[in-house]
């Protein structure tokens, strides 16, 4: 059986980064991982500036080569996460001037799909925790600015929002109708299981975590449906996430089980994979 991430990060400067990460998961037979970028903080940048997202865009290509060497499929997505926007608020910066910076953010992730530096845009979207209303628009507009560059640019775009079931997904489905983005060109990260079902509903890719996959999760007989371990790479959080091993083991269970068939899960694990990102399995 071959094996897949969908939305994991890497943090060379404080845990494994992925060298490590990609010749584990490769030697349990893993093919392909989508590696996602963190806010520039979490690698130590906390100037709010564009040379801040410059130095994680280095971070990244470093990273996917490494993973890379490693013989692993990578897809590379860069963006900005919605705790930027607090994060960003809380040290003092202006609307106006955070405006400013995101513009420039938004540039550079432009030119990097352009030369393909990167292959898709995340995450983005709407804080899933208690915020300031005024910090959720800003970063909804934000989600609404790179779903657009997603549909000029015809790439994948990583959504990171509230798990809100019906209204999350009849939501999504209601901006890419205005924006004219096709489904499939979004991915709804890390939906639990009710939200799971109506993003399926509409028609909407999305990435299940693999903690929350458990039998009542893995019953349905998804069609757009990827697994992610969404593993943060920082020893000084252990346990916020999965590991990117974990996903093989949770599967297989679920295999012997007789919950999913192994046809079921090379689909999630490589068919839609191939799809959805545009990738060939091996």
């Amino acid at each position: 059986m071959l094996y897949s991430d969908a939305h994991l990060h890497v943090n060379p400067v404080k845990g494994f980064g992925a060298s490590k990460i990609a010749k584990k998961f490769k030697s349990i037979g893993g093919w392909f991982i989508s590696i996602v970028s963190l806010p520039p903080y979490h690698y130590g940048f906390t100037e709010p500036s564009i040379e801040s997202y410059r130095r994680v865009l280095e971070i990244l290509q470093r990273e996917a080569s490494r993973a890379r060497e490693q013989g692993l499929e990578v897809a590379v997505f860069m963006g900005l996460h919605p705790a930027e926007i607090d994060y960003y608020y809380k040290q003092g910066v202006k609307p106006d001037k955070l405006a400013g910076l995101v513009d420039q953010v938004l540039k550079l992730i432009e030119d990097s799909i352009k030369t393909g530096v990167i292959n898709g845009i995340g995450e983005v979207g709407r804080q899933h925790y208690g915020t300031s209303p005024e910090r959720f628009v800003f970063a909804e507009t934000i989600m609404v600015k790179t779903l657009i560059l997603a549909r000029d640019y015809d790439v994948p775009v990583q959504l990171h929002t509230e798990q809100g079931g019906f209204a999350t997904a009849y939501s999504i489905s209601q901006l890419a109708s205005l924006v004219k983005i096709p489904l499939s060109r979004i991915i709804l990260h890390h939906a639990n299981l009710e939200t799971a079902r109506w993003t399926e509903y509409f028609g909407i890719p999305f990435t299940a975590p693999v903690r929350h996959f458990d039998e009542k999760y893995a019953s349905h007989k998804w069609i757009n449906c990827m697994i992610e371990s969404d593993f943060i790479d920082d020893p000084e959080r252990p346990g916020v996430a999965a590991y990117p091993w974990e996903i093989p083991t949770v599967l297989n269970k679920l295999i012997e089980k007789g919950v999913v068939t192994e046809e079921q899960v090379y689909k999630i694990m490589v068919d839609n994979i191939a799809r959805l990102f545009r990738v060939k399995p091996p």
